[in-house]
Formats: C-alpha cells, structure tokens, sequence
C-alpha cells in the first residue's frame, strides 16, 4: 500500500473537522439548528450527546495518522471503510447543512452506517483486542462511530415517516419515539449476533438513547416517552450484557 493511498484516512479525518464550520464562514445552517426549525421532535437526542462526535473524529485523525506513518494488519484492514465512512460523512454534513431535504439526508446515512459497520467487522476479525493503546484506538474510533451511525439511523427513520405521512415533530409523539427505539434495537441485536463484539458500540448507542430520555424529560416534558426510551435502552444493554456477543466469528471451544 503506497504513502498516498494511506494518507486518504487522514484527509477524511480532517475533512471531518472542517465541514461543521462551513456555517461559520457563511456556507449552509447549522445541522442543530435545522433540526429543530420546526420543533422538537421526541427521538432527538439534546444537543450535548452529539459531542461524542468530537470523541470519534479524534479517533479517526489518531488512527489516520497512525495508518500513515506506522501502519499495522488492523489498520490496513479498517482504513478503506473508515476512509469512505469518514468521506461520505462530510458529504452528509455539507447536505444537511446546505440542502437540508430529509429524504437525501436519510439516503447518505445509509451506506457511511454500512461502511461504519463494515470497518468494526474487520477490526473483530482481526482480533486485535490484545489491551494495547492502538487496539484500544481501533476499538474506540470503530465501535462508536458504528454505534452512533445506528443511533443516526434510527432517530432518522420518523423524520423519514413524517415527512411521508405531512406530519409535524409534535405530531403523533409515541408513533415517532417507538419508529426510533425499535429500529435501533434491531440494529443493536444485529450487529452483535453478526458483526462485532464491541463494546463501544453499546456505549454509543447508550449514550443516544440516553439523550432521548433526557430531551423527553427535561426539554419537552413528556415523562411517559423518557421512561418508555428508559427501559428500551436498559434492555438493550442488559442484553449485551446477559447474551454477550458472537461477533463476526464463532466463539473459540
């Protein structure tokens, strides 16, 4: 693998650190306040859980740097999916802030959540999980952008409905809580039973669910859905938890 093909890892890392400040210079709306143009929809998350992302980017330029200079077998097999995934997320920012149509933001989330899941099926074939610094980086960057492209996923999916159905985010609360909560345990179910043994993936997917509960219950004042998002989310983890995870290869005899 030649020293230009590696250094596409790092441009999408860095990519990913400037397509947020467009808006500062005048380019598009930030993606936050597009959200909630219209209202506050239940299944979005309160503004700071979406600072994980800060978490994930820093994965993602430690490890583009790392596949540059140092490259090792997990690198080498993460790169190409995490490079598209990093890619097809400053596409999907520089959209969503400058465009803003529900149906294409939904579109391109799709595939970077395949590449997403794609780079955490390598990295579990691998079995690199061995304590190291980078197995804890490949780890971390791999598992929580998967778990929260989920998160993406799922929350996207009502948006989705009620642009279907010409509803407003107000409109019909628990058909948009329960449009999120249960695609996102599908997902969860999945991608432990086939994909990877992650944990950090539960750790993102946590974290979101948790801003659901703490947007329904501080910010909108609808207990019942907070609680309802509550439980969801504790079944899924006492889940993983309970059953464990098979990942991308059978467990070992």
């Amino acid at each position: 693998m030649t020293k230009t093909n590696r250094l596409f890892l790092l441009l999408a890392a860095l990519g990913q650190f400037a397509a947020p400040l467009l808006p500062v210079a005048g380019i598009g709306e930030t993606i936050g306040a597009r959200a909630v143009a219209e209202g506050i929809p239940p299944e979005l998350p309160t503004g700071i859980f979406f600072s994980i992302w800060s978490l994930i980017f820093i994965g993602y330029l430690l490890t583009g740097i790392l596949h540059l200079n140092s490259p090792d077998n997990a690198t080498q097999q993460v790169a190409g999916p995490l490079a598209l995934a990093g890619f097809g997320n400053v596409l999907w920012m520089v959209s969503a802030q400058s465009i803003g149509s529900v149906w294409l933001d939904f579109l391109l989330l799709l595939p970077i959540g395949f590449f997403a899941w794609e780079a955490a099926y390598r990295l579990d074939r691998t079995q690199t999980y061995d304590g190291s610094g980078r197995s804890i980086l490949y780890g971390l960057t791999t598992g929580l952008l998967a778990g929260w492209l989920t998160v993406a996923v799922s929350i996207s999916v009502p948006d989705v409905g009620r642009l279907l159905l010409g509803r407003e985010p107000t409109d019909a609360v628990w058909q948009s809580l329960w449009m999120a909560l249960i695609p996102a345990t599908v997902l969860a179910i999945v991608f432990a039973n086939y994909v990877s043994r992650s944990g950090w993936y539960f750790v993102a997917l946590g974290w979101g669910i948790l801003g659901i509960v703490v947007n329904n219950w501080t910010r909108l004042g609808t207990h019942a859905l907070a609680i309802a998002a509550a439980i969801v989310g504790a079944y899924i983890l006492f889940r993983r938890i309970r059953f464990g995870a098979r990942g991308s290869y059978p467990a070992k005899p």
